[in-house]
């Protein structure tokens, strides 16, 4: 491998770490955020719990609502 000894190398290196530290940064701010939204959206699904705990045989019409709208707008969070 060759030494950098040259100025504009080594800043050209520095310049280009930092900006995939900072890509990668927001990469992850993203997907923290989106999870955060999805909480809400998993506390929702409470209305399953009798089907998924087996106190219920069969999900309600409102476990099966609330699961479609999830598939249908929030995906990322199942």
């Amino acid at each position: 491998m060759a030494k950098l000894e040259h100025p504009v190398e080594v800043m050209a290196l520095r310049v280009t770490g930092m900006g995939l530290v900072v890509a990668l940064a927001a990469m992850l701010w993203d997907k923290a955020t989106a999870q955060s939204g999805c909480t809400t959206v998993l506390i929702g699904m409470a209305l399953c719990l009798d089907y998924i705990t087996g106190s219920s045989s069969s999900p309600s019409a409102s476990c099966c609502s609330q699961l479609a709208n999830i598939v249908q707008s929030q995906l990322l969070c199942l």
